[in-house]
């Protein structure tokens, strides 16, 4: 597929979308993001106050505004790459389809993270984005993020950024490596992985639902963790 379903958005484009790049149907959310259609029709953004480092840096023509429902998708494994991505509400699960057609969820992002980031420097885009909670997005166009490494403090916080996300995914690969299911599942919480619901859990840990649901019950019976409610999971102090 070399369409570009990422940036791509349905409805009649306005005088407004074409001078500006924004289409009708996105026009009514720009208030999330802190843009606002001035009287000369172009547009205006405050970075300094909306975007994180080091996206604050980069001009706000290459910015893209995009609202997306839950379960609908950002872009696909294969799909042309446009750009990396912001999330300014809501959440979006990156992921992978594993050897017997399970999905696994390799990397999450909620408001305020980047995700995409090796997008830059690929022509296609290398797993799944799905929107598991309906929210808004900023689409960085990935030609000016390859222009901003000019600029030293662009660079730095961009590896700065990276280095964060590596220890991250190690840690998960370590947690991952881990044979017993209810010790997996221990590391997992004690990792701050349970974050939203079992299932995202038990995707994150490369487990079924079922044999996590097993390993945080028998790590309950064992006192180790907590279960105070339905569906509620927590260390014990």
């Amino acid at each position: 597929m070399d369409e570009c379903i990422c940036c791509g958005v349905t409805g009649v484009a306005s005088k407004t979308a074409k001078r500006t790049g924004i289409s009708r149907m996105d026009q009514p959310f720009l208030s999330v993001f802190g843009f606002s259609l001035v009287p000369d029709r172009t547009l205006k953004y405050d970075l300094d106050h909306m975007m994180p480092e080091p996206y604050n840096l980069i001009p706000p023509s290459a910015l893209r505004p995009l609202t997306r429902a839950a379960g609908d998708t950002v872009f696909r494994q294969g799909a042309r790459t446009c750009g990396l991505y912001v999330v300014k509400c809501g959440r979006v699960h990156l992921e992978r389809v594993g050897p017997d057609g399970e999905r696994f969820i390799i990397y999450r992002a909620e408001p305020g993270m980047s995700l995409a980031e090796a997008s830059v420097f690929s022509d296609r885009y290398h797993c799944d984005a799905d929107v598991a909670e309906a929210g808004a997005f900023v689409q960085i166009d990935k030609a000016a993020v390859l222009s901003a490494f000019a600029d030293p403090d662009f660079a730095r916080a961009y590896a700065r950024q990276a280095a964060q996300q590596i220890q991250a995914q190690r840690q998960a690969l370590e947690i991952v490596g881990i044979r017993r299911a209810e010790e997996r599942v221990y590391a997992g919480m004690v990792a701050g992985l349970l974050e939203s619901s079992v299932v995202d859990f038990a995707s994150a840990l490369h487990l079924s639902h079922e044999a996590t649901y097993r390993a945080l019950r028998k790590l309950v019976n064992d006192g180790r963790i907590a279960n105070p409610t339905r569906g509620t999971y927590h260390l014990r102090p």
